[in-house]
């Protein structure tokens, strides 16, 4: 099991580098300008680490007028809940066990 800060149950905590990274897949050389718009709509540098970053970056990904952005915010929204509340969890079984 893993007890390192920030991972639960095998999952790392979502980065800004992976959403770029996923919609690098989707978009390919036209991410830039999408990338740069996202953040600059949640109001990031691009840089952040913390969860409250990336639930700005979702929300931004979620209001987009790009039906495939907003379906990747669904995702990341999605994820970050799951990673939220497993780590949860995790936190409490740790917890218990020491």
């Amino acid at each position: 099991m893993d007890n390192s800060p920030g991972g639960a149950y095998g999952l790392a905590q979502p980065q800004l580098a992976d959403v770029r990274a996923s919609l690098t897949k989707v978009f390919g050389e036209r991410v830039d300008p999408i990338w740069v718009r996202l953040l600059s709509t949640a109001g990031l540098t691009g840089t952040e680490t913390d969860l409250d970053s990336l639930t700005r970056l979702g929300q931004a990904m979620l209001a987009s007028d790009q039906p495939v952005v907003a379906l990747c915010g669904r995702g990341l929204v999605i994820r970050l809940a799951s990673f939220a509340h497993l780590r949860s969890v995790h936190d409490i079984v740790i917890g218990v066990d020491q």
